[in-house]
């Protein structure tokens, strides 16, 4: 039992290496083997649930471990409290892989291949991940993969999920082949010819698509977009007498970014240091900058409505032209413990970490914005970059780009801002559009419609990129036409397997 515990653990540390800041991305092709020796070698199914979230567990500990340090640091968390929130997550995020190891152990020891049961019942368990619980999809496994763009191209047809049954895919096959080398177990050629042909299939199809997008691409026009990482720190960030820095800052980025070309400016998240639309005047600075500048501004920005007599705070995005403000987005999905406190009747730890006056509000549209001779475009703030609905509704409403603006700098010198980055480029592949993303602190980057980092500024820098967007005609994906598909037919099948084992229990 303790050998099969410490085998999982370190599979799940494996798992964590192949993502950044390390990104030994081949070490997610046999980090699940471990997983797969301790569950064939344990017959009990309560024993294998508890072996899969030992193996989730290890590699959230790793993965994620730079929320303890926000909590601390920026939301001013008592320690133990911090600790509290940290290790609920972590046991949240263990039962999917406890359910894992169930319905893999289960499916397993009736007969069922692990070749076919394990990928199916993992990328089942990753969409679930996405949306129960306000949803945590971070760091699925197919982000592992990201720099393997020629694989990647899959997530146009199957979204990130398809990646990560691929992964599983060929972990299963190596362990069938461990099993004949080591353990004198039958080898099974149909388990080889299967991996190999879905691998095969999936390298041609990356090849083509790669081919045909950049094809596409390279006829399209340009249009310069000009991107302002301000590298304001967090710890000055809200504080009055460093709002005139601020403005400053961004003003001479701006000049900078006009000079260069830019036909529009794009301002991190909440890099406007004060609450827009009120009758304060500070936050009027931003409407005299796009003024001076004479260039349309996309600025992140806190903001307020009033409802109903009570006043709602919103993380907005507002697009800026002639001193004017033109268009709003108010953020639509929130980030637990950032955003606002969950059950905080329960737990009375007060306002979420990253707001102003009080725990903010979801915004309920998503808004397609407009300048002109300019592409439409839509804004994804911050976390909502890696929710695929997120970006599959505004390109539905009729987007061509999507711009992520972020603030990053919560996490300081630790991979999130690595890991945040990855994930939100493979939303141009499953849209096939191009995605510009501008933070803080960094990293702030270019993609195009294949998924392939054009452009970028350094963590830590202030700097202006400018940068010639090709937005092309609209390319048609499959998975942004018809969704999760794919991760649908595996819950599908995976509900059908655990109905199976009640009925056969029964």
């Amino acid at each position: 039992m303790i050998r099969n515990l410490g085998a999982v653990a370190a599979g799940g540390l494996l798992l964590a290496l192949s993502f950044p800041r390390w990104g030994f991305f081949f070490c997610a092709w046999v980090s699940f083997i471990p997983l797969f020796f301790a569950l064939q070698s344990e017959p009990r199914l309560h024993v294998a649930a508890l072996l899969g979230g030992v193996f989730q567990a290890a590699f959230a500990l790793v993965d994620v471990v730079w929320i303890q340090r926000a909590l601390v640091v920026h939301g001013h968390f008592h320690w133990l409290w911090a600790a509290v929130v940290f290790l609920g997550l972590i046991a949240v995020l263990s039962l999917f892989g406890a359910g894992f190891g169930l319905v893999a152990a289960y499916a397993s020891s009736k007969g069922l291949p692990l070749y076919i049961t394990a990928p199916i019942t993992w990328t089942s368990f990753e969409y679930a991940r996405t949306y129960f619980f306000s949803g945590f999809p971070w760091d699925l496994v197919g982000y592992s993969q990201v720099n393997w763009v020629t694989f990647l191209q899959l997530a146009d047809i199957t979204g990130i999920y398809g990646v990560s049954f691929l992964v599983v895919v060929v972990n299963a096959s190596i362990w069938q082949g461990i099993q004949y080398l080591f353990l004198r177990k039958s080898l099974r050629l149909g388990v080889l010819v299967y991996c190999v042909a879905v691998c095969s299939v999936v390298y041609v199809y990356g090849v083509y698509r790669l081919e045909q997008v950049e094809a596409i691409q390279s006829s399209a026009p340009e249009y310069s977009l000009g991107i302002l990482q301000g590298n304001i720190p967090q710890e000055i960030k809200w504080e009055r007498s460093a709002m005139e820095y601020s403005f400053a800052t961004y003003e001479r980025l701006a000049f900078e970014a006009k000079g260069k070309g830019a036909k529009l400016i794009i301002w991190p998240e909440t890099s406007v240091p004060a609450l827009v639309a009120t009758t304060e005047h500070e936050w009027r600075a931003a409407l005299r900058i796009s003024d001076n500048v004479g260039i349309p501004m996309l600025v992140g920005a806190p903001s307020y409505k009033e409802n109903y007599g009570k006043t709602n705070y919103y993380n907005s995005a507002f697009l800026i032209s002639d001193g004017m403000l033109r268009f709003r987005y108010d953020k639509m999905h929130l980030v637990p413990f950032g955003e606002y406190i969950p059950l905080n009747w329960v737990i009375p730890l007060g306002s979420g970490v990253a707001v102003l006056e009080a725990d903010y509000s979801a915004g309920r549209t998503m808004t397609v914005m407009k300048v002109p001779n300019g592409p439409r475009f839509s804004v994804l703030v911050c976390y909502e970059a890696i929710f695929p609905s997120m970006s599959r509704l505004a390109v539905g409403n009729g987007a061509q780009l999507l711009v992520n603006i972020v603030n990053d700098g919560w996490f300081a010198e630790t991979a999130a801002p690595y890991q945040h980055l990855i994930m939100a480029g493979v939303r141009s592949v499953e849209n096939r559009v191009p995605l510009v993303r501008a933070a803080n602190t960094g990293i702030s980057a270019v993609f195009d419609a294949t998924g392939k980092m054009a452009a970028s500024i350094p963590w830590n820098t202030c700097a202006v990129l400018v940068w010639g967007v090709r937005v092309s005609p609209p390319i048609w994906a499959f998975y942004r036409e018809y969704g999760d598909v794919f991760a649908v037919i595996c819950v599908t099948l995976c509900v059908c397997v655990i109905a199976w084992g009640v009925k056969w229990a029964r």
